[in-house]
């Protein structure tokens, strides 16, 4: 399959990305489509539609060995699931499927075609090949059955976010709003809940330290680079 454009945002790294789209709504980003790809008139239409699939690939390293089991996160990380019943990024092909709501669609400096899009879970980076519209007639069925993760959103805890004056003084009113999100979700492995420990992630070009101690994640006033 060919690349038909890439993912631009302030996650860089895996650790931090929410691990559904449409946890973190104010987390922003921008598709930015390849020259070949950036003709206006493929995208006549698009306005009028408020979300779309986005089709990519998960940054994995290549490995042809298939995994019939794995652990999803949200199990917490013990318990194994078969690979076609999990969203796994091991998977043949790994390929990503991503539901994001569209804000803006323009074309750059460079001639090159974009939508800004919020609410995706993908890395500054991605590999995209093919965008779809969304369709809530066709694509939205909230009452069928969703296996292990029937009841997520009723169980959908958020981590109390608290950032300092300082930091937030760093980054723009959408960056925070979006730090603010995809920290409230708890970038942690399941398996780690030391209160001591001081985790680290890439914003926005920034190293954000933080530690969680009692369902409050403090992020911490260090010089960031």
């Amino acid at each position: 399959m060919d690349r038909i454009a890439t993912y631009k945002s302030a996650l860089p790294e895996k650790f931090g990305v929410p691990r559904q789209s449409g946890l973190a709504p104010h987390l922003k980003g921008r598709i930015v489509f390849e020259k070949e790809y950036s003709d206006p008139n493929a995208f006549e239409g698009l306005e009028d539609f408020e979300r779309i699939w986005i089709i990519w690939k998960f940054d994995v390293k290549d490995d042809d060995t298939f995994r019939a089991k794995v652990r999803p996160p949200r199990l917490g990380g013990n318990t194994y699931m078969g690979v076609f019943a999990t969203r796994s990024p091991f998977r043949p092909n790994h390929l990503g499927l991503t539901n994001a709501k569209i804000e803006k669609i323009g074309t750059d400096e460079d001639g090159r075609c974009y939508i800004d899009i919020s609410g995706a879970d993908m890395t500054d980076g991605t590999v995209i090949y093919d965008i779809k519209p969304y369709i809530p007639y066709a694509d939205a069925y909230p009452d069928v059955r969703g296996g292990f993760a029937q009841d997520e959103r009723n169980k959908d805890h958020r981590l109390e976010v608290f950032i300092p004056d300082e930091v937030e003084a760093l980054f723009t009113e959408e960056q925070i709003n979006g730090l603010s999100e995809i920290l409230s979700l708890d970038p942690r492995p399941s398996y780690q809940d030391d209160p001591e420990r001081i985790y680290g992630m890439t914003y926005a070009g920034k190293n954000i330290r933080f530690k969680i101690s009692f369902n409050k994640l403090t992020v911490l006033n260090e010089k960031l680079t």
